[in-house]
């Protein structure tokens, strides 16, 4: 279990600790000697004058940044006439409208990198040219700060100079791509790129084969004078509906339609002064796939009471002044139709502190890989059962549990390695080819009430998902899992997690020292997905594991075949949905303690304490910490549930059944927030059992029986968790409560038929207290 090995954990994180900030995240690059370079064009966009950010660089295009050139140094060529290009031949914004289908190449990724330090400045010189009424007129240059945008490259956004990817997710950091689905491909280059405490940026290669934002994006921007958001009225995690209202202070909407988008604002906790404390805004639903979004701040007060002023390059855009600077003017036509779309939408221009807009990925883009994978490896192993050996059976494993076989089963294999660190084996297109095969571990429990009469009893056949970092071996026999199948005659089967199992817990250590190998653990994840679905076959399959002796009994095989069900905890709850999204093999789950998107669950989990230290050390700059969530969430989209709620239990997958989903949570959890749950949820469209223990706004109740899918809030009186980014003090015990109730185990057993319903098994609300170990 996972609240098992936490205290553990913290031991292995010392001695990871030397090998990380010592000796990872090198890959090679000598980042004392590269300085950040780019091609640049007469017409230069904005770049900042702040020796903390980053300079950026795209000419015309307004949400796209230029790919750097490999060069030690650069002098920068400026125009002895007029421009090549003029603020009106800007690219449109980017827009919904489909495209050609998605190309799986990759886009190569910027090489340039800086010196050693965390915010690298830009390096670059210029010849000045004298151009009367232009920046490069000493007289106008003297009298106009912003000026020096024109005079160095633009590889960040001048809107927030003091953080270069600020504010995120932007337009700014895409590229016009025909052959994607959303017309857009990420363009981040490395320099932009967060530095861990070696200098070393994170590599976004992977990033660039992304055509869009995460569906699940947290919204960052900083006001370094701080922001008060309660007396500015902000939107909270307990009232979404203030984000709606027409005065909200804090808004989010759909560019094309103008509907306003729930979420709510936090201060990040991260933050230790006003400096360096990030405003996030968080969606209370899952984002349209390659929908636009524009964000807009209005009338926000510092600690003082005092209204927030817009930066100047921003209020040169929102109030149409004429500026000499072209980095600016290279995005007004791009500004403008963004203030326009906010004014239809009742937001007046002349309130905006800030506003921007980013695309959401396609669904092609976030889910191919593994749709590629899977039908390949579906392929590839036939109809039947994959190849099996069972390795040990071992009978009386326990009074409820009367035999436990193990053993190993053929799997294709997409990646680089069977063992990390290991990604997904790629072809010239960027899509996953198999790479030979590999052997996956399996646990299976039988329990003694299946044979215990006159006549063995087959059982209803169960895929169990583990928790963090632990194993389908180590999980399956745990007292939940044996109540379970000896109490309602399950059948249960579990794996590994790998990416995030056991046997990965080293290399996760390693990927935090630098966050350019991220794509290991996503990319294991997805092959566990591939995985999961295999154990599938071999428990529904007619040459699969009742064909072996180990489970027959009295000559009967022990394995009702007729439908498979999947039930996990925490993690495997997590993961679960992924799975299920992509699974052709059975169509009800249980997901237990689960949630999506862990850029807003790591913070909030108190299993992340040992990873945050080490992240901690090695990305010591707390703004760069802040948008590291942001941008790992957008590899992670492919391998959690994040990316794929929208097609679960609606709009299913290609060669996909739309999936039946039972979901159990417990409120105050210290180890998986509801409030991520809550949130899962009502991007899922399904109601809550009624009456709810934890109504939520925009979440139907439906009393029960029924049939479809529900979601079962459990208050077992554990303590209040934070409102904000941090995570609990200490372990109240919630997690593991809830499985273990009376109410949810017959509820579980209840959905996981054939002929399956929600039921409720509560007194009313799903309200327990005296719970054993709860706090």
């Amino acid at each position: 279990m996972v609240c098992q090995w936490t205290k553990g954990l913290a031991v292995l994180v010392c001695g990871f600790l030397p090998l990380i900030v010592s000796g990872c995240g090198d890959d090679g690059e000598n980042s004392h000697l590269l300085t950040p370079t780019a091609a640049v064009s007469p017409t230069l966009s904005p770049a900042p004058s702040s020796p903390t950010l980053l300079p950026t660089s795209t000419p015309t295009v307004a949400p796209a940044s230029v790919t750097p050139t490999p060069s030690a140094t650069q002098t920068i060529p400026l125009p002895s006439s007029t421009p090549t290009s003029s603020p009106t031949e800007t690219a449109q914004p980017p827009t919904a409208t489909p495209s050609p289908s998605v190309s799986a190449s990759a886009t190569p990724s910027a090489t340039a990198t800086t010196s050693a330090t965390a915010t690298p400045s830009a390096t670059a010189t210029a010849t000045a040219t004298f151009e009367p009424g232009t920046c490069f007129d000493p007289e106008v240059f003297a009298h106009e700060p912003l000026c020096e945008l024109d005079r160095t490259e633009q590889i960040c956004d001048f809107l927030v100079p003091e953080v270069c990817l600020y504010p995120f997710p932007s337009s700014l950091f895409l590229r016009p791509d025909p052959s994607t689905p959303t017309g857009w491909r990420v363009n981040y280059a490395r320099a932009a790129m967060p530095a861990n405490a070696r200098g070393v940026h994170i590599d976004p290669k992977e990033w660039n084969t992304l055509d869009g934002f995460s569906p699940g994006a947290m919204m960052l921007v900083l006001f370094p004078e701080g922001v008060d958001l309660a007396a500015s009225r902000a939107p909270t995690i307990r009232n979404y509906p203030r984000s709606l209202e027409l005065d909200s202070p804090t808004v989010i909407i759909d560019a094309d339609s103008g509907e306003r988008i729930i979420h709510f604002a936090e201060m990040d906790a991260d933050g230790t002064s006003d400096l360096d404390r990030s405003l996030i805004l968080r969606p209370g639903i899952r984002l349209k796939e390659r929908h636009r979004y524009i964000v807009a701040l209005r009338k926000l007060v510092d600690p003082s009471g005092r209204e927030i002023q817009p930066r100047r390059a921003f209020q040169v855009l929102r109030d149409g002044e004429q500026t000499p600077v072209r980095a600016i003017e290279a995005r007004r036509s791009h500004f403008e139709d963004i203030f326009a779309r906010l004014e239809r939408a009742g937001v007046a221009r002349d309130d905006l502190q800030l506003a921007w807009d980013f695309v959401v990925a396609s669904t092609e883009s976030i889910t191919g890989r593994a749709l590629a994978a899977r039908d390949q490896a579906l392929a590839a192993n036939g109809p039947g059962a994959p190849q099996f050996e069972v390795t040990s059976v071992e009978d009386n494993y326990s009074e409820r549990i009367c035999r436990r076989v193990r053993g190993t089963y053929r799997v294709p294999l997409f990646l680089t390695s069977d063992r990390p660190p290991a990604v997904y084996h790629l072809d010239e297109a960027g899509v996953p080819r198999q790479n030979g095969w590999a052997r996956g571990p399996f646990t299976v429990i039988i329990p003694c009430s299946a044979i215990s009469g006159p006549q063995p009893i087959p059982g209803r056949p169960m895929i169990y998902g583990h928790g963090l970092f632990g194993s389908g071996e180590g999980e399956i026999t745990a007292g939940p899992q044996q109540t379970l199948a000896s109490r309602f005659g399950f059948i249960i089967a579990a794996t590994d997690w790998i990416g995030m199992s056991n046997g990965d817990l080293d290399n996760t250590f390693r990927i935090i020292g630098d966050l350019s190998r991220f794509n290991q653990l996503v990319d294991r994840l997805q092959q566990s997905l591939i995985n999961q679905i295999l154990l599938g076959q071999l428990l529904l399959a007619e040459d699969g594991l009742n064909s072996h002796p180990a489970f027959q009994f009295q000559g009967v095989p022990i394995i009702d075949r007729r439908e498979l069900f999947y039930h996990g905890n925490s993690q495997g709850a997590i993961e679960g949905a992924a799975f299920m999204a992509l699974a052709p093999n059975l169509t009800r789950g249980v997901l237990g303690v689960g949630a999506a998107n862990y850029s807003f669950l790591l913070q909030r989990s108190i299993d992340f304490a040992p990873f945050f230290f080490v992240l901690a050390q090695t990305y010591p700059r707390v703004l760069d910490r802040a948008v590291l969530y942001g941008l790992i969430q957008q590899l992670w989209d492919r391998a959690e549930p994040n990316g794929y709620t929208s097609h679960l239990v609606d709009d299913p997958l290609p060669n996909t059944p739309p999936k039946k989903v039972l979901i159990h949570t417990g409120i105050n959890d210290s180890q998986v927030s509801h409030y991520a749950t809550e949130i899962q949820v009502r991007s899922l469209g399904i109601p809550a059992v009624a009456p709810s223990a934890y109504p939520a706004f925009g979440i139907p109740e439906r009393e029960a029986p029924f049939d479809g899918s529900a979601w079962v809030p459990y208050d077992v009186g554990g303590s209040p968790a934070p409102l904000d980014n941090r995570p609990p003090e200490f372990e109240n015990g919630v997690h593991e409560a809830v499985r273990r109730l009376d109410a949810a185990q017959r509820q579980l057993d209840a959905f996981l038929r054939t002929d399956g319903r929600v039921e409720n098994f509560c007194d009313g609300p799903c309200v327990f207290r005296d719970v054993p170990n709860v706090r």
